[in-house]
């Protein structure tokens, strides 16, 4: 019976001395690669419309819900190369104010103001969503799973 105390004993050190300890260093880190992200997402993909930078920034089964529907990387392809054709000249100038951000595990739920100056010659537009987005950490990178936006009034 000793032995056996012993040797359990023994496992749940090692064990407990093997799991690698998330630091509140970790975590800011990983808020502040997961904003990154945002900022990547929206100047590559919704400024330049670069489609095929989805799958770097996005998991496969990606959705975003975008004022009552549902959008896929299909979607938002499809709208890049949409997007492409007519927005000839046009620049958005995207920024963020991240004002809440928690984690679980290899999760990552945040939620922010996105403003949008949208130009084009001498004409400038602003726009404001409230979104959320959900990011999973695979293969130690992260990518956005899910996005809700909402437009807000100005």
């Amino acid at each position: 019976m000793k032995h056996l105390l012993k040797v359990l004993f023994i496992f749940i050190l090692i064990l407990t001395s093997c799991q690698k300890k998330i630091t509140e260093t970790d975590v800011t880190a990983d808020f502040k690669a997961v904003e990154q992200v945002v900022q990547h997402v929206f100047d590559d993909i919704w400024s330049a419309k670069k489609a095929e930078l989805l799958t770097k920034y996005h998991t496969e089964d990606f959705i975003l819900l975008e004022h009552g529907e549902v959008w896929t990387n299909d979607t938002i392809a499809n709208w890049c190369e949409r997007a492409k054709k007519r927005d000839q000249g046009i620049k958005r100038i995207n920024s963020f104010d991240f004002f809440e951000a928690k984690r679980e595990g290899n999760r990552i739920w945040m939620a922010y103001h996105n403003y949008a100056t949208i130009k084009k010659d001498t004409l400038q537009r602003n726009l404001q969503w409230l979104e959320s987005i959900v990011a999973i950490k695979k293969d130690s990178v992260w990518k956005l799973e899910m996005m809700h936006s909402t437009r807000v009034n100005r």
